[in-house]
């Protein structure tokens, strides 16, 4: 029987890669063909963020938007330049094809990250097949970019993992910049990779050579950070890569209570006015200058697709004076700066905790094994500590991001997640089989 198992398990591994990629590839086609031509038909979704990424954006002349990044901005123009009438359409379209795509660079990571044969099949299956990240394909936002965006960064750093090369050291530190375009959540990626960079440089002396490259892309990274931080102070007043962080601010201290204590009695009262119809309602309202480019902004947006409640809530927001971006600044500060906030925070953690209480847990076990790997082995887990280290900063970004934004916060991880889940199961086949784990820390 052993012998059998040894001779199956050979033919199994002697398969090219292209070959099981390929089925793989059939596989997920097959399904998405049948979840949106045959389940869900002409399927579109959107949202009341969806029509802000309809910002006006053209970086050659210094326009930014405040609130969104341009990457996902300019995507949209590209399209409606192409056609403006059929937009939508094309839009998910591309959606579908770059997520499909990204498959491919899974699957790789997978091989090198889980090195389990069948569970490398069985993640870049479900990675193709599962219904959240699916159904980001047709939704106008960002977020389906960002599946592929995850999985390109990871497929960057483990090839920088199997040889160190100059080329991929200057990737590894530019390609983040390119995801802080896209989504700001990204901007804890650049302090995951600068955290690598140190500790390689520290621990591998031959390699140093090639960080000093990683070192230059991500230096060129935090300046294009500092760029658009200054484009968006020239053209809107204010030094930031986006705003955003003040409306769910603004909406945490409304919830918290402790904008009483912000010191503001004309806020206050605002707040007090408002808290009935919305945690949101006060935030756009002290940030009139958000809702005068949000009404902008939905005459851009499609008008054959009908508009969802929320987005309905944000048109149906009164229009009033602008007030002062340092007055706001102010009265945020003073808020966040007392007992009452610092409470809510710590509650608002322990219910992140307890609502995400299982993935935790796998961090925990996980990290625990790449613990114990180190110190028997003396190996460290490079692939799987990285993904630990950004899957936990998505989780503060959670934190500190929008009362109904927890779901969508995370979504970046997910590559990460699956990968540190899919590794957890083979290190546990590994040790069924009484083998060890080193071979499978990367």
């Amino acid at each position: 029987m052993m012998k059998q198992n040894n001779r199956f398990q050979n033919k199994i591994n002697s398969i090219p890669d292209h070959v099981f990629l390929g089925v793989i590839l059939v596989v997920c086609l097959f399904y998405r063909l049948f979840y949106f031509g045959i389940l869900h038909p002409g399927m579109v979704l959107y949202n009341s963020d969806s029509v802000s990424y309809f910002a006006t954006v053209d970086l050659f002349r210094g326009i930014v938007d405040l609130y969104r990044t341009p990457l996902y901005p300019y995507v949209l123009k590209f399209f409606e330049y192409i056609s403006k009438d059929h937009l939508v359409q094309n839009l998910i379209l591309f959606q579908q094809i770059i997520s499909f795509l990204s498959i491919i660079p899974f699957y790789f990571v997978s091989k090198n990250i889980i090195k389990n044969k069948y569970l490398i099949i069985i993640a870049t299956i479900f990675y193709g097949c599962w219904h959240p990240i699916l159904i980001q394909n047709v939704y106008l936002n960002p977020e389906s970019l960002c599946f592929a965006g995850s999985t390109l960064m990871l497929f960057i750093l483990v090839k920088y993992l199997e040889k160190p090369k100059k080329y991929i050291a200057v990737s590894m530190g530019l390609f983040p910049f390119v995801l802080v375009m896209l989504k700001p959540t990204y901007l804890i990626l650049l302090c995951v990779v600068l955290v690598f960079i140190i500790f390689r440089f520290v621990l591998f002396r031959e390699e140093r050579k090639i960080l000093y490259w990683g070192l230059f892309g991500f230096f060129i990274s935090v300046a294009g950070v500092f760029g658009y931080c200054e484009m968006n102070n020239r053209h809107n007043g204010q030094f930031a890569l986006s705003n955003i962080y003040v409306i769910n601010s603004l909406a945490h201290i409304s919830a918290s209570g402790a904008y009483r204590q912000g010191g503001d009695e004309e806020f206050i009262a605002i707040i007090d006015a408002t808290r009935h119809k919305g945690y949101y309602t006060a935030p756009f309202i002290l940030n009139n200058y958000s809702l005068d480019n949000y009404l902008k902004y939905y005459k851009k947006f499609p008008q054959y697709l009908p508009p969802t409640d929320d987005i309905l809530f944000c048109l149906s927001i009164p229009n009033t004076v602008h007030y002062s971006p340092a007055r706001v600044s102010q009265f945020l500060k003073k808020s966040q700066c007392t007992m009452i906030y610092f409470r809510y925070m710590m509650n608002r953690a322990v219910d992140i905790i307890s609502a995400y209480g299982n993935l935790f847990i796998l961090f925990v076990l996980q990290s625990v094994i790449i613990i114990v790997a180190f110190v028997k082995y003396k190996k460290i887990a490079w692939a799987q500590s990285f993904c630990i280290l950004f899957v936990l900063g998505q989780f503060f970004s959670i934190l500190i991001g929008g009362l109904d934004d927890i779901d969508r916060c995370l979504i970046p991880a997910y590559p990460f997640i699956i990968q540190i889940a899919a590794s957890f199961l083979a290190v546990l086949t590994a040790l069924l089989k009484k083998e060890k784990i080193a071979e499978l820390m990367l």
